[in-house]
């Protein structure tokens, strides 16, 4: 786990990144109010395989506030332009919770520069309570943003009272969102909850293998929401981290890295074979 934070590149597109390894570029995208570094569990062992581009969200760690991103399709499209000038290469792209948002938004709209879409911890069509609640959060955090409803979420994420490891990511969320600036989080939280996944429609013409992971025990980003995209997908599929919640890609590395790496594996060369056809 890199405990520490990673010195950046800086996109003329306003974006913050990192890049480790070497290999078919990897992209990867966090959720709302944390930052690169929450994908540290990744690292060493995508990079390995990948160039592993891992990037704030606009208005997060340390890349700019970008007003025009009032939804998931212009937070897309922020990403989509730092591809195209800096990455040049089409991309296997992994985001978690709001990033997965993000991640499926890109598989859909710019299927010529993504091989395939990993989406952990996603949501899709929420319950009418869940839309109650994500609701009167957004409304909470319009009307009154502070250091007690930023970390709020932390408590969704994990199993109280936390133990061993979970302990430390527990910890290092509460400080990544508590750190988070005020106007990027509020910004992501309320596009966040307004958003209900992708079109049924847009799902089944994905022209891309897509993977949808979550945890067993995430009471938003529930099991039945990846199955049921699975599902839709033309070239889908589901996995579920069992005894797990939210913050899987750190608390579940170990069973989660391997299979993000075998899926970009045959996502890549699946686009170069049809490269040669």
């Amino acid at each position: 786990m890199i405990l520490t934070t990673l010195q950046r590149f800086k996109s003329s597109t306003g974006l913050s990144y990192v890049k480790l390894g070497q290999g078919p570029s990897l992209v990867l995208v966090h959720g709302v109010g944390l930052r690169l570094e929450a994908w540290g569990n990744q690292f060493e062992a995508l990079s390995k395989n990948y160039t592993v581009y891992a990037v704030d969200m606009p208005g997060h760690g340390e890349s700019r506030l970008m007003k025009e991103c009032t939804d998931i399709s212009k937070y897309t499209d922020v990403i989509a332009r730092w591809i195209k000038t800096e990455l040049k290469s089409s991309v296997v792209m992994a985001g978690h919770s709001m990033g997965s948002m993000i991640a499926l938004n890109f598989a859909i709209r710019y299927s010529e520069l993504c091989s395939g879409v990993i989406a952990l911890n996603s949501v899709y069509r929420r319950s009418v309570e869940a839309k109650k609640a994500v609701l009167a959060r957004v409304q909470q955090i319009k009307n009154d943003i502070n250091p007690q409803n930023v970390t709020a979420p932390v408590t969704r994420w994990f199993d109280y009272p936390v133990q061993g490891d979970d302990a430390l990511y527990a910890d290092l969320c509460c400080q990544w969102l508590s750190q988070a600036p005020l106007d990027g989080y509020r910004q992501a939280y309320e596009v966040f909850c307004l958003n209900d996944g992708p079109a049924e429609s847009d799902l089944k013409a994905l022209g891309v293998p897509a993977i949808f992971i979550t945890s067993r025990n995430d009471p938003n980003s529930q099991p039945s929401m990846s199955e049921s995209m699975a599902t839709i997908c033309p070239q889908g599929q589901s996995y579920i981290i069992e005894n797990a919640k939210h913050m899987a890609p750190l608390t579940h590395s170990n069973e989660i890295n391997p299979i993000m790496i075998d899926f970009a594996s045959r996502c890549f060369s699946q686009s170069e074979e049809m490269s040669y056809e």
